[in-house]
């Protein structure tokens, strides 16, 4: 059986009928997996276009390239002159290939006719700015003057309202005389840019400190190929249009000149994205002048990292709570990182156990980690990895920490993982203590991840230092020890995977930022339980209890909420 027998004899229908237009054809390939074609149209100089069958042809659309000297004058064409049509695969092409490629060629001439009008290409233009502003930073790095500058410009805009006076950090590698900036970070607020390279593992070379000036553009400029500065005359009248003349880049410039050459920037931030320009000093001083490159940003503010600008209300609400979280263990791990991802501005993690090889299947952390304390790796990972957050750990037992360090106030929620009794009758004896006034949630797991608990009490709701949890909120009764025993003294493990786990601790993050975002009444009890068929696969017997429902599949699971006083007083006592 020929595997290549859709796109041969797809490819063969397509140049048959290519043929069958007299001139039409230029030249082929002798694969027949692209053609040279005339295309007269006044914005196409050379009057060719390239049609390619891409290898997963007709599961894939047809591609058409033209000059690539047409990006950024004609929109729509990438900066290797290929044209995004908009044209995708149909199941019908299969068996009318050619239907495909009529769909290309004509998109192609729908989208040169449009050209033709100014408004219609600068609203193009502008609708995907970003998308140009790459494809313009890639053939500025292609000119014949182009200098060492690197492909992306990272960014903090915290804190950003119209014109900030920034920080710039250039990280450098090479020798004296070839050095090739590496990275760059900017800061629009009181952060460093060293510290925040620092932070995501990117410090890298020799550093030099700079300047960057931050400007949020008017909504309603126009922000396209046309108003693009191409030199520092025309950046510094785009700097005074747009402050209405409140900023004078000269000014800017001389106010921050040293003995030593500084890098500096201008970043333009429109809406939610920001467009960077490096300065860089003249190849001959005082005979050339100094050259502005752009450079695409990435935005690592919270704002955008986490949000990408949408929903801030809940966002900043979220990035004031201080939390404390009991237990980082393959519970406690992932809300960690739910919550902080989520936004979360400033968390505690408290445990004490250090990682093993045996947890690396159900723990977010890994193998890299194990013989560590697990609170520490997981703090560095957040650090690293989610921008704009507070994590704090401290290597302790739960009770402990609770007992030497809390103080009343210091915390907005207190989480706790840990699943141990004496975690939460230590936290219900301290409700008027070192925790008054401060909502408390206790969340585990019953033995095979067969149902997830959060009990959440409010600032004045206290746990019975019976602590009923097996007795009122768990959803079945289990053997004395469930667990597979470990020939060590009282070791041993309950039986579920990283699925399991993972899905309990999706459920338990999600009531926890209800109460954070003050979308949830307190007290409450939120289970989420698996299907009665699951506890009957289970190698252990157990007893559900009334609330298990029979719902057709081992696989399913429902969630539900109960009452906090009709939980822990079921008779009304």
């Amino acid at each position: 059986m020929d595997r290549d027998a859709p796109f041969s004899s797809a490819a063969r229908a397509v140049d048959t009928w290519l043929r069958s237009e007299p001139g039409l054809v230029l030249r082929a390939a002798r694969e027949l997996d692209w053609w040279e074609l005339r295309a007269v149209h006044e914005l196409l100089p050379t009057g060719q276009a390239k049609l390619v069958l891409p290898p997963g042809f007709p599961g894939e659309p047809p591609e058409v390239f033209v000059s690539k000297g047409r990006c950024l004058v004609v929109p729509h064409i990438e900066s290797n002159g290929r044209v995004c049509t908009g044209v995708s695969s149909q199941p019908d092409d299969y068996a009318d290939p050619i239907g495909a490629v009529r769909r290309a060629l004509q998109a192609l001439a729908e989208l040169l006719d449009k050209s033709l009008d100014p408004a219609w290409r600068e609203l193009e233009f502008a609708r995907e700015a970003r998308s140009y502003w790459d494809a313009y930073c890639l053939q500025r790095r292609q000119a014949p003057d182009a200098r060492p500058v690197p492909v992306i410009m990272d960014a903090d805009l915290s804190g950003l309202a119209n014109v900030a006076d920034g920080a710039l950090g250039v990280f450098t590698l090479g020798k004296e005389g070839t050095r090739n900036a590496a990275a760059v970070f900017a800061t629009a607020g009181a952060q460093d840019p060293m510290s925040l390279a620092v932070r995501h593992g990117r410090a890298a070379g020799t550093h030099v400190a700079g300047h960057a000036l931050f400007i949020r553009l008017p909504s309603t400029f126009a922000w396209t190929p046309q108003t693009w500065p191409t030199s520092l005359l025309q950046l510094g009248q785009l700097v005074s249009q747009v402050t209405a003349g409140e900023v004078q880049l000269p000014a800017w410039l001389a106010k921050h000149k040293d003995r030593k050459p500084r890098p500096y920037s201008v970043i333009f931030v429109h809406g939610e994205i920001a467009y960077g320009y490096l300065l860089t000093p003249a190849v001959v001083p005082g005979l050339a002048p100094a050259g502005i490159f752009p450079v695409g940003v990435r935005r690592l503010d919270a704002d955008w990292a986490l949000a990408r600008g949408q929903g801030l209300d809940i966002l900043h609400l979220r990035r004031k709570a201080r939390v404390l979280l009991l237990g980082a263990g393959s519970l406690g791990a992932p809300v960690a990182e739910h919550l902080v991802r989520s936004g979360v501005g400033d968390l505690t993690a408290v445990d004490h156990e250090t990682m093993e090889s045996e947890n690396t299947g159900r723990h977010t952390l890994g193998h890299t980690s194990v013989g560590r304390y697990k609170v520490l790796d997981l703090q560095a990972r957040l650090l690293r990895e989610v921008p704009g957050v507070s994590v704090k750990a401290e290597p302790m037992r739960a009770a402990k920490y609770v007992q030497t360090h809390v103080q009343p106030g210091a915390f907005d929620l207190v989480v706790d993982c840990t699943a141990e009794s004496a975690v939460r009758t230590l936290l219900s004896a301290q409700r008027h203590g070192r925790l008054a006034g401060t909502p408390v949630v206790m969340t585990w797991v019953e033995p095979f991840c067969a149902a997830a608990h959060v009990v959440a009490l409010g600032a004045a709701d206290v746990w019975p230092m019976s602590d009923p949890a097996d007795q009122a909120v768990n959803v079945a009764e289990w053997p004395d020890d469930p667990r597979v025993r470990l020939p060590m003294c009282g070791a041993g493990f309950h039986q579920y995977g990283s699925a399991d786990i993972g899905q309990a601790a999706g459920f338990v993050a999600q009531r926890v930022l209800d109460i954070i975002d003050g979308a949830a009444a307190l007290p409450k009890v939120w289970s989420r339980i698996r299907s009665r068929e699951f506890f009957d696969s289970l190698p252990v017997r157990s007893e559900p209890r009334t609330v298990v429902a029979v719902l057709g599949s081992a696989s399913g699971a429902m969630e539900i909420e109960r009452n906090f006083r009709d939980v822990i007083e079921p008779d009304g006592d």
